[in-house]
């Protein structure tokens, strides 16, 4: 698993990925994605595909600029109403990766299994909430009192990017803890405490060289970097890691994608954040991650055949490659919906 993750890695932005075809396909943005476009990018053969792991900030503005830039913006987070009524050119957001953001951690002598909860990750990232020897922490991980106790202060890290992994979290914190954490989730984390670091290599990076920070964090990259991983409490009460089964059944409490336009960016496109109790071992900051493509594209863009291929292909076959990056398989319902969206375009 670790090995697939650190090829990956290696696998430069913006570097053309042989293929059969002189058609060329451009994506950009999310870094959550980008470690498995980078390898359907390998393995496709009807296009060439570039990637470039910019943030969901990025593909949002890369997607919606006049002038030609990618093919597909990659974005964690939907568009948001502004950003919809300011893209000329009618985009279409399609689910086309289902991940999980983690909660990565670094303190001597705690291993994996921190438990934690929205609460309290609210008041680490308000600032209400400032070292490791809090009663709240230590009430819930009795195993690890010493090591907490002699922690110290708690480095909390964001992303500084426009990011769909701050979306993600910042929507779990507002479901989950609303008296605590009343900013609205967008791709733009509110840096009142902590250090802010770019995409999530630059986050994963922080946490994994210095002692007492804490970081959100894409799956992918807690396996890369071989990050002590945190298990959440969701709705139910449970905690659990963000592995494959978890995911899925985050994944199951929401099936539906909304009409394109008004009624998806009103709905935040389809979020599994924090679902209700019912679904008892949800890893409860389990994400979508978007393909957003133009149905008007502007001049130079690929094919729209060659990336209707591409897409399909990245919704079906392409999904056999996610499971060493805690990529789960789309749920059959949303597969349909996204052939769907795609024929349109």
């Amino acid at each position: 698993m670790i090995c697939v993750g650190a090829a990956v890695f290696g696998v430069s932005a913006s570097t053309a990925i042989a293929s059969a075809s002189a058609s060329t396909i451009n994506e950009a943005g999310s870094s959550l994605i980008y470690p498995l476009a980078a390898i359907w990018g390998i393995h496709y053969t009807g296009a060439s595909v570039k990637t470039n792991p910019g943030g969901s900030g990025i593909g949002i503005k890369d997607i919606s600029a006049n002038a030609y830039t990618v093919d597909i913006g990659a974005s964690d987070a939907p568009m948001s109403p502004t950003q919809y009524a300011g893209d000329s050119h009618t985009p279409i957001e399609i689910p086309w990766g289902l991940t999980a953001t983690g909660i990565g951690y670094n303190i001597p002598g705690v291993k994996a299994g921190l438990k934690i909860n929205a609460t309290i990750l609210a008041g680490i990232y308000t600032g209400k909430i400032t070292t490791w020897n809090n009663k709240a922490i230590l009430n819930l991980n009795k195993p690890f009192r010493k090591a907490l106790l002699k922690a110290g202060k708690i480095t909390p890290i964001f992303r500084s990017d426009g990011s769909g992994d701050s979306f993600a979290f910042q929507n779990f914190l507002y479901r989950g803890a609303p008296k605590v954490w009343k900013t609205a989730p967008s791709t733009t984390f509110p840096n009142t405490v902590g250090q802010g670091e770019n995409g999530n290599a630059g986050v994963a990076a922080e946490v994994h060289a210095n002692h007492g920070t804490i970081g959100y964090i894409s799956a992918a990259y807690l396996i890369q970097q071989h990050i002590t991983v945190a298990m959440v409490q969701n709705a139910a009460g449970n905690y659990e890691f963000p592995n494959g089964k978890n995911i899925a059944a985050a994944a199951a409490s929401n099936s539906k994608i909304p009409a394109q336009g008004t009624a998806f960016t009103n709905a935040n496109g389809v979020p599994i954040q924090y679902p209700a109790k019912k679904y008892k071992f949800a890893y409860p900051i389990s994400t979508y991650t978007y393909a957003i493509v133009n149905q008007h594209p502007v001049s130079g863009s690929a094919p729209t055949a060659d990336l209707q291929a591409f897409l399909n292909w990245a919704i079906t076959t392409g999904q056999a490659f996610g499971g060493p990056l805690d990529f789960v398989r789309l749920p059959k319902a949303i597969v349909n919906q996204d052939k769907a969206l795609i024929s349109s375009l």
